[in-house]
């Protein structure tokens, strides 16, 4: 058993606070968004790449190869990536030494250095990928999203700030809240979890659904109120990601958001509640039966002839809403196809199963959906 928690973690209140304690300057670059830029640090003197002009929405191999030309032309010491979990994986691979193009770093056992130090802020609260070395990246020749772990992609630095979530969109919130939920879950019930990783994934599972339950009851003003516990929660939730992979439902999750073009974590949060409920049916007396217990300790006893993972579905559906799955244009004949793919592409993930998924299994997992 191996565990480590490698960037030093900082968590401020500021985005200034955190400028004046690093001393940001000139030599610095800041991977960002525009609308970031203008809300919170429109007047720092670090050098700026803004994401949005080389994607509209997750990033490509290729609008990767586009931000890697601009940075290799850059003079800079420290990279500091603000911003959504597709900016902070872009960060991961713009600081490695390499003139590589992102096809080449993907390929087995390549794993160059880093150039420059490197900073991470979430302006999430879900990805916890600030605390975590893979990057992953959508390759339409490919037909699916592919993650890497690079030993060198792991941030010097993982910067919380909590008036990032000031003005954070709803829905961006709900999907990136309920992946990092997806990831205390999932490595909570891999194979290689350790007391370690479980510590980490039962506090953040906690404090999740805790907040959870106060959007249900008071509405989305408290997000506010809460943003240390969700910042610290998808910390945590990535400092065990960081050590296990996750399983299952993002194995799924990452061809269905790849073909039909749906936000990570909208997509893991569609596929957890099938995943685990097949999970429960299975092998109901191993761990998940602690999930289950935490469930009905936080939600509160299960009505009749329901289950836990029934009752999260409940709860999920009043704070993070998603469609049927062929709303997203996936139809019922897709299925087969989509299984197959999910076993051809995904076997680094369907390895951390709780419990084996047959083909079958996840042909039914995306019937339940359609």
């Amino acid at each position: 058993m191996e565990f480590a928690i490698r960037p030093r973690i900082h968590d401020y209140d500021t985005f200034a606070a955190f400028e004046q304690a690093h001393a940001v300057g000139s030599r610095d670059l800041i991977l960002t968004q525009r609308f970031l830029h203008e809300t919170f640090f429109s007047q720092t003197q670090a050098q700026t790449l803004f994401y949005d002009d080389y994607c509209d929405g997750e990033p490509t191999d290729k609008a990767v190869d586009a931000m890697l030309t601009e940075v290799r032309s850059r003079d800079f010491d420290r990279l500091i990536a603000i911003g959504g979990g597709s900016i902070l994986d872009c960060a991961k691979v713009l600081a490695l030494d390499s003139d590589d193009t992102v096809a080449s770093l993907f390929a087995p056992d390549v794993q160059p250095g880093r150039k420059v130090e490197l900073f991470l802020s979430p302006t999430t609260c879900g990805t916890g990928c600030e605390v975590t070395c893979v990057s992953v990246f959508d390759f339409p020749e490919v037909g699916s999203k592919i993650g890497k772990g690079f030993n060198a992609g792991f941030a010097d630095h993982a910067v919380l700030i909590d008036e990032f979530l000031s003005n954070i969109p709803y829905p961006v919130f709900a999907r990136s809240s309920a992946d990092a939920l997806v990831h205390a879950l999932e490595i909570y019930l891999a194979p290689g979890a350790s007391v370690y990783t479980d510590m980490f994934c039962l506090a953040a599972t906690r404090s999740i659904l805790q907040g959870y339950v106060r959007i249900a009851g008071l509405g989305p003003g408290v997000i506010q109120e809460d943003a240390k516990a969700y910042l610290a929660a998808s910390n945590m939730a990535g400092i065990a990601l960081a050590n296990v992979l996750a399983g299952g439902v993002h194995a799924i999750a990452m061809h269905f958001g790849s073909e039909h073009h749906v936000p990570h974590g909208e997509a893991t949060r569609l596929f957890l509640p099938p995943v685990f409920k097949t999970y429960y049916s299975k092998a109901p007396t191993g761990k998940i039966a602690d999930i289950a217990q935490l469930i009905e300790e936080i939600l509160g006893p299960c009505g009749s002839g329901q289950t836990p993972f029934e009752a999260l579905d409940v709860l999920l559906s009043k704070v993070v809403p998603t469609r049927r799955l062929s709303e997203y244009g996936m139809n019922m004949g897709d299925a087969d196809r989509y299984a197959d793919k999910v076993i051809e592409t995904q076997q680094r993930l369907l390895v951390n199963n709780y419990t084996p998924l047959s083909k079958a299994d996840i042909v039914q997992i995306y019937s339940q959906l359609m």
